[in-house]
């Protein structure tokens, strides 16, 4: 059994294109594969162990994720994922799963503004720019291809700022920096949000254009478009099911089922649009693999 720490993981720097690769594709595998909602247990309020397993059969795999979050523990947040080969069951390694966790989670993102967004948008807003929210946008401008866009950035604790200084040399983007959710959001395109905490609606709902679409990596902040928007998407189905008011969506589809030609995506440029990625295991374990194969091969 192999010991992956994050250091091994760097070490083999994954480009931001292999990660979105990769997420596509396990959607694309997702109906042939293993995949049970995650098992949570709270303790006290503010602990919790968060249990994700997935078997993989078309790459003989299978494995568990395991995030913890202990408040007085420094990081307070960290996961692991337990990898065994699928034919025999014998565990091939223990992987230190944080790196993996928070580029997985920008890649889906990525992914699925490749995917659902009209191909001729020329504005993104990002809300949150903590360690997902930069990854993100990271992974984003490392995978435009060229394709020229305006930025959009709430500022928050001067980030905003510190960004568009860190991105000043790359010609295919500009940037514009809001203190207003509605200006922001008003005439955008895009809109990817990795708030952790939001007390209400970013903005009414009729503010968000015709042909628009919403990313909230986490959840928050867009319950009333979830009344309205003409299509939702999500990674899965069980993870989204018990929304408040997922019985009142308009449309509902899987994202992968979108990659197999099971359901249309986006029909046209009128149509609103959310995806809602919650986080399944699917990815974690993929991405696993990879690495798996790639360290492996350098042994």
């Amino acid at each position: 059994m192999r010991k992956i720490s994050e250091s091994d993981i760097k070490g083999l720097n994954i480009s931001s294109a292999d990660c979105v690769r990769w997420v596509d594709d396990a959607l694309r595998i997702k109906r042939k594969s293993l995949l049970p909602p995650k098992t949570s247990i709270h303790q006290d309020g503010h602990k919790f162990f968060n249990v994700m397993p997935c078997v993989i059969p078309d790459k003989n795999i299978a494995g568990v994720k395991v995030v913890t979050r202990y408040p007085e523990r420094e990081p307070s947040l960290k996961s692991h994922i337990l990898f065994y080969d699928n034919s025999d069951g014998n565990l091939k390694a223990l992987i230190d799963a944080d790196f993996i966790t928070t580029q997985r989670t920008a890649a889906v993102a990525v992914h699925s503004v490749g995917l659902l967004a009209k191909k001729d948008y020329r504005s993104i807003a990002f809300i949150g720019l903590g360690t997902i929210g930069q990854a993100t946008l990271k992974m984003y401008i490392e995978t435009l291809n060229g394709k020229m866009v305006q930025i959009r950035l709430f500022n928050y604790k001067n980030r905003a700022e510190n960004i568009v200084s860190m991105y000043k040399s790359v010609k295919n983007v500009s940037f514009s920096v809001f203190d207003s959710y509605e200006k922001m959001i008003d005439d955008c395109d895009v809109i990817v949000s990795a708030v952790t905490f939001a007390e209400q609606d970013f903005c009414d709902e009729n503010l968000y254009k015709k042909g628009c679409l919403l990313v909230p990596i986490h959840t928050l902040g867009f319950q009333q478009c979830d009344l309205t928007f003409d299509k939702i998407f999500g990674d899965d189905y069980e993870h989204i099911k018990n929304f408040k008011y997922f019985n009142r969506f308009k449309s509902f589809n899987e994202v992968s089922d979108v990659l197999i030609g099971k359901c249309p995506g986006r029909d046209n440029n009128e149509q609103r649009i959310i995806a809602y990625n919650i986080g399944i295991a699917l990815h974690d374990i993929f991405f696993a693999s990879e690495i798996y194969s790639r360290l492996s091969n350098q042994a």
